[in-house]
């Protein structure tokens, strides 16, 4: 059996207020206006908050549920 590292397991619940990274997921998962259909990530979720807007990305996000940063 593989072992998968713990930033790319999937989380039971949101991580509100903490981090989240890239490649992990949450059964409240929402995805991003533009994100790949299909594709449940944290990365294109509306609650995580990566710093998409800003001139770097983050590579570990902030979970901001069950407020959501983008549409």
């Amino acid at each position: 059996m593989e072992k998968r590292r713990r930033e790319d397991m999937a989380l039971e619940v949101p991580n509100a207020e903490g981090n989240v990274w890239p490649k992990q997921v949450c059964p409240t998962f929402e995805a991003r206006t533009g994100a790949p259909e299909g594709l449940k990530q944290c990365w294109y979720c509306r609650y995580a908050d990566f710093h998409l807007d800003k001139p770097r990305a983050l590579d570990v996000g902030v979970c901001y549920w069950p407020n959501k940063i983008s549409m």
